[in-house]
């Protein structure tokens, strides 16, 4: 038997996932790409992102000691000048690239 206090928390938790399903579905998407906003080119004012080139990445330094960063597609090599010199808030490695062309990267925390 269903009583009264129990339909009560039913309701109060089922409110409160829809709450955080609205949230992860409108609010995370948006506030996660904003950080690229402020990264700028090496040695310009221009941002390195225009809302769809940048992404975590996976990395790798080669024999050469150059970073290589995944696009989705292929390997790219990653120009020193377009290496940022922070590491991005979740530690991950992040590249914005369009066409193959490396715009910025910032290299993740090494793990071993």
């Amino acid at each position: 038997m269903i009583t009264r206090s129990h339909s009560g928390r039913t309701l109060a938790l089922l409110l409160f996932l829809f709450a955080w399903w609205l949230f992860l579905m409108w609010a995370t998407p948006a506030s996660a790409h904003d950080q690229y906003h402020e990264w700028k080119i090496p040695g310009t004012m221009t941002s390195c992102c225009n809302d769809n080139d940048c992404r975590p990445t996976r990395a790798r330094v080669t024999e050469d000691g150059f970073w290589e960063a995944w696009d989705g597609k292929e390997w790219l090599t990653v120009p020193q000048s377009r290496v940022l010199p922070f590491t991005a808030p979740d530690g991950r490695s992040h590249l914005c690239a369009i066409g193959g062309v490396v715009l910025c990267f910032t290299p993740g925390e090494i793990r071993g």
